[in-house]
C-alpha cells in the first residue's frame, strides 16, 4: 500500500535518513528535573542541553522521532525570521527582540556547529541561503532588510540582479539577499541524530508515549502516560502544532494558527541540470507571498514546498502539479513532468510572524509558532530553555513570558491561510507588473 501524505513513509527524509533512532515507551514511576512533552528539534535540543548540563532529563514523544513538522519539513537552515525584520522584532520585543535576534541571526552556525560536535549524519549542507527578489519593485524592500539584518550581526550580502541570476541559475530575480551561513539538511535525520546526542548525554528518551494529563501536586508536575508517571518541577510543552489537549496547555492550541503545508521531491536530475541550478547548493526562498523555496538533495533531486489555496480536499492531487509548473516556469531548463515523493506537515502561524513563550501555568512552559522557519529558532531556543531550567534567570531568555491567548473564533480562523492564499498570488503577480521605486 502507498503511503498518504500523512505518512511519514511517504517523505523523501524518510526513504534517505541514514540516522537511525529507537525508544522504548516510559513505564513506571520516573522523577526528574525537567521534563519535556514532544520529540522534534525544539524537544530534543532541549534535552540535549539541559543533559549535558547535568539535568535529570525525561522526554516523551507521542509516535516516532521525528513524526511531527520537525521531520517533515523542507529542511532549509534559514538564520532570519518570516516577514519580521530585526528592527521590527526589536519594537515589538525590546531587549527580548535583541536578544531573538541575536540567536537567529547566529544561528544557522549554531546548528552546524551541533551537528558537527555530535557526528550527525543528516546530509547537512552549510552552502548558504538565498532570499531573492521575484520582483523588481520589491527590490529596495529587500536592500533595506539586508542592511537591517546586517547591522544586527547577520552574515548577509546583496547579490546584484546578474550575480543573483547566475547563482540560482533563473531569468526570473532581481537581485538577491545572501547569507552565507545558512543552508540544507535532512531534517528527519537531523532530529534522529539529536534523539541519540541527547540519550548519549543522559537523558530519557521515550517514544510511543502520548502525554494524557498534566497536573500539579504540590511543588511537582506530574505527566500521565500510557504507562508512566514522570515528575518534575518544570515541564516543557515542545509540541508545537501536534497539540494535545492538556487542560491548560489547550489553551496554548487555540491561541496560534494551524498551517499546512506540502512537500515535494522531483526524481534525480541529470548532470547537466545539477551543472547549471543553484550549482552551489544554496537553499532559496523568495519575496513571495506564496512562498517559492528550494533547495538540492544528497541524491540529486530539488525538494519544493506548496500550500493548497481554497481547501485540502484536492491538494495532494493539486499541488504538485502546480509545483510542477512553478519549477519549469522558473528553471525551463528542468522540463519536469511528475514528482517522486510528496508529503505534508502541519506547522503553526502567529499573526505578527513572531515565536511565543506561552506559560499555561507556574512551572510550565509552551513555546510555539516558529511560522516556517523552525530548524534554526528551535535549536537555539532549546539551549536557552535549558539554561533557563539551570538556573531559572527569566531575562536571559530571547523571549518573555506570556499567558496563553486564544484566538476568537478560532474555527474560523484555522481557514484562514488557506483562503488568503490566492490574494497573496495576485499580490505577487501585481509586484511583478509595478515599476521598481527610485531613490
Amino acid at each position: 500500500m502507498t503511503a498518504g501524505p500523512d505518512d511519514i513513509a511517504a517523505s523523501l527524509w524518510h526513504a534517505t535518513a541514514k540516522e537511525r533512532f529507537e525508544a522504548p515507551a516510559a513505564t513506571g514511576d520516573i522523577t526528574a528535573d525537567l521534563a519535556i512533552i514532544g520529540g522534534g528539534f525544539l524537544g530534543l535540543s532541549t534535552a540535549l542541553h539541559a543533559a549535558e548540563a547535568g539535568l535529570t532529563t525525561v522526554l516523551v514523544e507521542a509516535g516516532r522521532i521525528g513524526d511531527g513538522a520537525s521531520g517533515r519539513n523542507g529542511g532549509l537552515v534559514v538564520p532570519s525570521l518570516p516577514r519580521v525584520g530585526p528592527s521590527q522584532a526589536i519594537a515589538t520585543l525590546g531587549d527580548r527582540g535583541r536578544h531573538l535576534v541575536s540567536l537567529v541571526a547566529g544561528g544557522a552556525r549554531g546548528v552546524f556547529d551541533l551537528i558537527a560536535k555530535h557526528h550527525i549524519a543528516c546530509d547537512a549542507f552549510p552552502s548558504g541561503w538565498l532570499h531573492p527578489a521575484h520582483a523588481a519593485s520589491l527590490v529596495p524592500k529587500l536592500r533595506a532588510r539586508m542592511e537591517d539584518w546586517h547591522a544586527a550581526g547577520a552574515s548577509v550580502t546583496w547579490l546584484e540582479a546578474a550575480e543573483a541570476r547566475d547563482r540560482i541559475g533563473s531569468r526570473r530575480f532581481h537581485g538577491a539577499m545572501f547569507d552565507s551561513t545558512g543552508g540544507h539538511l535532512n531534517p528527519l535525520a537531523y532530529a534522529r541524530g539529536l534523539a541519540r546526542a541527547a540519550s548519549t548525554a543522559g537523558a530519557q528518551i521515550h517514544e510511543r508515549s502520548p502525554a494524557r494529563s498534566v497536573r500539579r501536586d504540590k511543588d511537582q508536575w506530574l505527566i500521565e502516560t500510557d504507562a508512566a508517571t514522570i515528575r518534575a518541577p518544570l515541564v516543557i510543552q515542545a509540541t508545537n502544532a501536534q497539540m494535545p489537549d492538556l487542560r491548560a496547555g489547550a489553551k496554548v492550541r487555540r491561541s496560534t494558527v494551524p498551517l499546512i503545508v506540502y512537500q515535494m521531491a522531483t526524481p534525480v536530475l541529470p548532470e547537466a541540470v545539477r551543472a547549471d541550478l543553484l550549482p552551489d547548493r544554496e537553499s532559496l526562498s523568495d519575496s513571495r507571498n506564496n512562498l517559492f523555496a528550494v533547495r538540492w538533495t544528497a541524491d540529486h533531486r530539488i525538494v519544493i514546498g506548496g500550500m493548497a489555496p481554497i481547501s485540502q480536499a484536492a491538494g495532494t492531487m493539486r499541488v504538485p502539479r502546480r509545483a510542477v509548473q512553478r519549477l519549469n516556469a522558473t528553471f525551463p531548463q528542468l522540463s519536469l513532468d511528475r514528482m517522486d515523493y510528496v508529503w505534508r506537515a502541519r506547522a503553526t502561524l502567529t499573526g505578527d510572524f513572531l515565536p511565543r513563550l506561552f506559560q499555561p501555568a507556574p512551572g510550565w512552559l509552551a513555546p510555539i509558532a516558529c511560522n516556517g522557519r523552525g530548524i534554526v529558532l528551535t535549536t537555539l531556543l532549546g539551549r536557552a530553555l535549558a539554561r533557563f531550567a539551570i538556573d531559572g534567570d527569566e531575562q536571559a531568555l530571547p523571549l518573555p513570558m506570556v499567558a496563553p491567548k486564544p484566538i476568537k473564533a478560532q474555527a474560523l480562523a484555522r481557514l484562514i491561510p488557506q483562503l488568503l492564499l490566492p490574494l497573496g498570488m495576485i499580490a505577487d503577480r501585481r509586484a511583478e507588473s509595478r515599476q521598481p521605486e527610485r531613490g
